[in-house]
């Protein structure tokens, strides 16, 4: 069966989409492994009636502390992984150029496209190696354990904040994991939904998809647009007011615009889609695809 723009792009966000999952469904485990040996070296505090004494000798442990979760994250089988992660920049790269050539024969990818896929490519790893690890969770874990030292906490008390902060619960996913999906989330889908819209300019686009999948967790945005499914330039303006014309009825509905990024404007709108963690892709699509009556309503 010969390949349609539609069955492109559900293969192109079902490679996005198993890429992030790939990489994230270790997490947790490193997340346990993390809290196991931070309980241990938290043992070492000097106490004093089951309370952490706020001492200058349990604040220099902190550091030794630090090194540690470092070193668990950024072991080899986790470098390996980000470096697997990254390469799948080049193979969405690929599968957006397969897409365009189904809407223009001669299309060739634009050359800004490399220099944008490297930079995306420096600014994940980034993210997810030294300085974004340090940022995000080994820094605010000492943080924790400090606050607690300097106001003389129960023992249990560091420990479950500790617990709380590095791993699943019932009101969290855990600092690794919170960091690390947000960024491979927003970084792949983000660099998908910039490729599109640097074609989209320059083929002067007017039809786009609003394609990818609905999990649990998705925004009402999300859900509508998805359902709307066919969009056209003019309606930017009013969808990221909250106003979706959903059943492309002529009617527009009210949708809560929680989650998308502050800076999100009918210009912005092809980038940024969602907002955050948003696993969905706005791609130009030839006007012959649209439904002819969908169509007439823009003529």
């Amino acid at each position: 069966m010969a390949q349609t723009p539609e069955k492109s792009l559900t293969t192109l966000t079902k490679f996005l989409d198993n890429s992030i999952e790939n990489f994230t469904k270790d997490v947790p485990g490193v997340q346990q492994q993390i809290f196991r040996r931070v309980q241990l070296l938290l043992r070492d505090l000097d106490l004093r009636k089951g309370s952490v004494k706020a001492s200058v000798a349990n604040l220099r442990k902190i550091n030794r502390i630090k090194r540690e979760i470092e070193q668990i994250i950024l072991s080899d089988k986790y470098l390996g992984e980000v470096e697997a992660f990254t390469d799948a920049f080049n193979k969405t790269t690929d599968l957006q150029t397969d897409y365009f050539k189904l809407l223009k024969k001669d299309f060739t990818t634009p050359k800004f496209i490399d220099t944008l896929r490297q930079a995306s490519i420096a600014n994940t790893r980034a993210a997810l190696t030294e300085s974004g690890i340090r940022a995000n969770v080994v820094d605010k874990a000492a943080d924790i354990i400090q606050r607690n030292i300097s106001e003389s906490a129960s023992f249990g008390d560091l420990v479950e904040d500790m617990r709380v902060f590095l791993t699943k619960t019932e009101e969290s996913v855990g600092a690794l994991q919170r960091h690390t999906s947000q960024i491979v989330t927003d970084s792949l889908n983000t660099y998908a939904r910039e490729y599109n819209t640097v074609v989209a300019d320059t083929l002067n686009s007017q039809w786009f998809l609003y394609v990818g999948g609905i999990v649990q967790g998705s925004r009402d945005f999300c859900i509508a647009l998805v359902k709307k499914k066919w969009i056209h330039k003019s309606e930017f303006s009013q969808i990221t007011k909250g106003n979706i014309d959903v059943d492309n009825d002529g009617d527009t509905e009210k949708v809560s615009l929680d989650g998308l990024k502050p800076n999100t404007t009918a210009t912005s709108f092809q980038t940024l889609a969602g907002g955050w963690s948003c696993n969905h892709v706005v791609a130009p699509i030839n006007e012959e695809f649209v439904p002819k009556k969908l169509r007439a309503r823009f003529d």
